[in-house]
């Protein structure tokens, strides 16, 4: 749901001319959708026999995790961001076609804005995982 109101933002952005939001838009589609399918994949994967674990990784390599869960932190929060701006618009937008008499579309863009604000939610709080494996290292 998430990634269709990126494309219906994009969409809107294209319209207006916006090219850059509009290019934003879609690959924040694009990211709704590929961690979508990363999350199917991994509830389709059976839990590990008790007892196992990973290998442990050189201290190079934990190096690079740490500093790749760093700028996926910062990634994720600057998503979380621009979501939370287009659920801003997506208000306005209602605002507007209530203004207009058109309370249909004023419901839909509110839903679209609520959905938006819940995967700017589940964006900070990855954010806050990644975050939180920097700060575990120290």
């Amino acid at each position: 749901m998430a990634a269709e109101t990126h494309d219906r933002a994009a969409t809107f952005w294209n319209e207006h001319g916006d090219v850059a939001r509009a290019e934003l838009q879609r690959e924040m589609a694009a990211f709704e959708r590929q961690g979508a399918e990363l999350d199917r994949r991994w509830a389709e994967l059976p839990a590990p026999e008790p007892g196992l674990s990973a290998p442990r990784a050189d201290e190079s390599a934990t190096g690079r995790s740490h500093s790749s869960a760093q700028q996926l932190g910062s990634i994720m929060t600057r998503t979380a961001s621009a979501l939370e701006r287009s659920a801003g618009l997506a208000e306005e937008h209602a605002l507007r076609n209530e203004k207009e008499g058109r309370p249909d579309d004023a419901a839909e863009e509110r839903e679209a804005a609520a959905r938006t604000r819940e995967a700017a939610e589940r964006a900070r709080s990855q954010a806050q995982a990644w975050l939180d494996v920097n700060s575990d290292r120290r």
